[in-house]
């Protein structure tokens, strides 16, 4: 079982994780390019996955693959 249960993208690409109770998970923090497969290799099961929106502190709810995939758009 791995440690991550929520793992969110913010603007500016870095990323930041949670475990089942809500604690943050320092060691997996960091910009998207460096942190992705060890985020990856540590989900637990039924992690939910979270993108930034417009302003500060709106997340949406992605699939692993849009979370993955996703490419900042020019605002």
């Amino acid at each position: 079982m791995g440690l991550i249960k929520s793992t969110y993208r913010l603007r500016g690409d870095h990323v930041i994780n949670f475990d089942k109770e809500g604690e943050a998970l320092k060691g997996f923090d960091g910009l998207f390019e460096f942190v992705k497969d060890k985020v990856l290799e540590n989900l637990d099961e039924g992690a939910e996955f979270f993108i930034a929106t417009w302003g500060h502190g709106n997340f949406e709810k992605v699939t692993k693959e849009q979370w993955t995939n996703y490419v900042w758009k020019d605002e």
